[in-house]
């Protein structure tokens, strides 16, 4: 199984570090770049690109493709815009440690949605597997 550990999102990498870090091929990171999941920032990518790559790998064993992993793209920037709507009062405060508040408000809120996720996926799941 590939190791899906979280990179520190603070590192920046190449194109050849990402390739080699995530274990995938040229053809897969084209894909995974046309359909929007992973994008170079300054010619590096950041250290998030090297799980979304890992990820999309892994599932990609199961069959599945790039394509279908669009709409799980699709929900979490739907997710992001949720929390960017929940902090931005933070956001517009003034004040020292105001954005940094809001960031860490931001980090809480979307750990809490990523555990709701999967909650309701494995409910959804035991509903529909279990006899």
């Amino acid at each position: 199984a590939a190791d899906t550990t979280a990179a520190d999102p603070a590192v920046r990498l190449t194109r050849r570090q990402l390739l080699d870090g995530a274990g995938i091929d040229e053809a897969l990171l084209a894909r995974l770049e046309e359909y929007g999941l992973l994008r170079r920032t300054g010619g590096h990518y950041e250290g998030d690109a090297l799980n979304i790559a890992r990820v999309a790998a892994a599932l990609g064993e199961f069959g599945f493709e790039v394509r279908h992993l669009r709409a799980v793209k699709a929900a979490a920037d739907r997710q992001v815009g949720l929390i960017e709507q929940m902090v931005a009062p933070q956001l517009r405060r003034r004040g020292s440690g105001a954005h940094e508040q809001a960031a860490e408000t931001a980090r809480e809120i979307a750990a809490l949605s990523v555990r709701l996720h999967a909650a309701l996926v494995n409910a959804g799941l035991r509903e529909s597997l279990d006899p």
